[in-house]
C-alpha cells in the first residue's frame, strides 16, 4: 500500500480555459458530480496530487464516477519557500472520456504557462492577490455552487 501524503495547505480551484462553459452545458446531476468531487479534493487532508487518476502531457486527468474526465494541473506547495496552497486549473471537462489530442496539445501548453505565473510568486499575499484576480474557489465557493 502506498502512502498519501498529508497536507496543512489550503486547496484553491481555477476555473480556466473552457471550463465554466462546459459546466454550464452539463445536465445538473453531472454538474453536481464535478463541484461534489473538486469540493472533495479541497476538504481532504491529502495532497490534490493523490486524486489525479493520469498524467498525459502537461494535464493531470481527474475523474468523476466512471465517465467525466477533468482536465487539470495540480499546483502544489505555493509560494515556494513559504508554502501555503495548492491550486488546481481546470481546464476542460470531458463528459464522455473522449480525449482529443488537439485539445490536450492547446491545455498542456495552457498548463505549463500558469505552472510559470504561479510558481514564480515569493509572498504569500502575492500568492492571494492572484487568487482573487483569477476568482479562484475555495471550499466555501464551491458549497455556495452547490447551494448547500
Amino acid at each position: 500500500m502506498s502512502r498519501v501524503p498529508l497536507s496543512d495547505n489550503e486547496t484553491r480551484v481555477i476555473f480556466a480555459g473552457e471550463c465554466e462553459s462546459n459546466l454550464a452545458a452539463l445536465e445538473g446531476r453531472e454538474q453536481q458530480a464535478v463541484l461534489n468531487r473538486l469540493l472533495s479534493i479541497v476538504e481532504n487532508p491529502s495532497s490534490p496530487r493523490a486524486f489525479v487518476h493520469e498524467r498525459i502531457q502537461n494535464l493531470d486527468i481527474i475523474t468523476v464516477g466512471d465517465q467525466i474526465r477533468l482536465y487539470s494541473r495540480v499546483v502544489e506547495d505555493i509560494p515556494q519557500g513559504d508554502s501555503m496552497f495548492h491550486v488546481i486549473y481546470l481546464f476542460y471537462i470531458d463528459d464522455d472520456h473522449d480525449y482529443r489530442n488537439y485539445e490536450l496539445t492547446t491545455y498542456s501548453a495552457d498548463a505549463q504557462n500558469l505552472v510559470e505565473v504561479v510558481t514564480a510568486f515569493e509572498l504569500v499575499s502575492d500568492v492571494e492577490e492572484y487568487f482573487e484576480e483569477m476568482n479562484a474557489l475555495d471550499a466555501d465557493d464551491l458549497r455556495d455552487l452547490l447551494g448547500q
